[in-house]
């Protein structure tokens, strides 16, 4: 999987919140990111993951 960043996966628990947060968040700054663009895909799906955007009710 590549996220655009770089994250060590050996196993060890603190690897494993890494990854969590890295794969959790860098999507979501995508959604965002479009969302605040006004594509209304990025909108929905905002409302549906639960992806909190101020400008966004």
């Amino acid at each position: 999987i590549h996220a655009g960043m770089v994250v060590v996966a050996d196993g060890t628990k603190e690897a494993e919140e890494r990854l969590e947060r890295v794969l959790t968040y860098d999507p979501g700054m995508g959604i965002v990111r479009h969302a605040d663009a006004g594509y209304d895909l990025a909108i929905e799906n905002a409302k549906k993951f639960d992806v909190k955007i101020p400008m966004i009710k």
